[in-house]
């Protein structure tokens, strides 16, 4: 197993497993519209561009089964930060890859001086919520993200 930064060189995997991740939310909630390849490819893209995110990839035997993205935030209050997605392949479930792949994430925005990390999970998401919970994330039930496009 290696985690390390996803590269260019991986966006053909990485667009896959982001596909097979939105696929997989809109079957938990109908209200999650899949992205388009194209709009996937150039989410990744500005990944790889930003000052403030990373991406990681998880590999075994030189192929990507996991991935992990997001950044980190200047709120008032202190620095934190955000996880945009976090995403192991099918057969790979249950087997540690997920734990693996959020120490990294943690360990690395620590080091950034982050304070805290959040995450939007559907309720429907129970084995991602079990993860979560597991490694002492909580929810905080005093409300909803809401959220509007602005056009």
């Amino acid at each position: 197993m290696k985690i390390r930064k996803a590269t260019k060189k991986d966006e053909k995997k990485v667009i896959k497993l982001l596909n097979e991740y939105d696929k997989y939310e809109y079957k938990l909630d109908k209200r999650h519209k899949p992205d388009s390849i194209k709009e996937l490819r150039g989410f990744f893209n500005k990944l790889l561009k930003s000052k403030i995110a990373v991406a990681f990839v998880l590999e075994i035997d030189s192929n990507i089964i996991g991935f992990i993205s997001g950044e980190e935030g200047r709120p008032l209050m202190g620095k934190n930060c955000k996880i945009h997605q976090l995403i192991i392949t099918k057969g790979h479930r249950g087997q540690g890859y997920g734990k693996a792949l959020l120490k990294k994430f943690e360990s690395y925005f620590k080091r950034k001086g982050c304070k805290s990390v959040q995450s939007f999970v559907l309720i429907k998401n129970k084995k991602v919520l079990k993860l979560y919970n597991k490694l002492k994330y909580s929810s905080n039930e005093e409300g909803f993200i809401i959220k509007k496009k602005l056009k």
